[in-house]
């Protein structure tokens, strides 16, 4: 789990992105008061999934990024699985796009892998 204090900087940081995005599109729109709807559209989405990704990204890791699961045990085979490091793992999704650096466990038997909290998943 993250500490409070890093917690407190990740919301700064959000709330700053937040303000920031307002003052920038409500200035382009002052600029452009021709646009019409899918115009302004555009401007918000590409700004709008930026700032989420952020989001995603703080949430997906305020337990941690798995690195400290010991004795994880592969769940088809029953083999304790092997810690391999934090490879990037690049995620794209409707509300944003965000890359993680999350602890990967492999199992040596099945060949097996897992990005905790989440289930096991096929390698290969």
């Amino acid at each position: 789990m993250r500490s409070l204090s890093q917690q407190q900087r990740e919301e700064e940081h959000f709330m700053n992105a937040s303000a920031k995005m307002y003052a920038e599109l409500r200035e382009w729109r002052e600029q452009h008061p021709e646009a019409g709807f899918d115009a302004i559209v555009a401007q918000v989405t590409p700004r709008r999934q930026e700032l989420m990704g952020e989001l995603l990204a703080q949430l997906a890791l305020q337990h941690g990024n798995g690195q400290v699961v010991e004795g994880l045990v592969c769940e088809k085979c029953g083999t304790v699985m092997e810690y391999k490091g934090e490879p990037k793992r690049d995620i794209e999704c409707l509300e944003g796009e965000t890359e993680l650096y999350r602890a990967y466990f492999h199992c040596p038997h099945c060949e097996g892998g897992v990005f905790p909290p989440g289930p096991p998943i096929a390698v290969g």
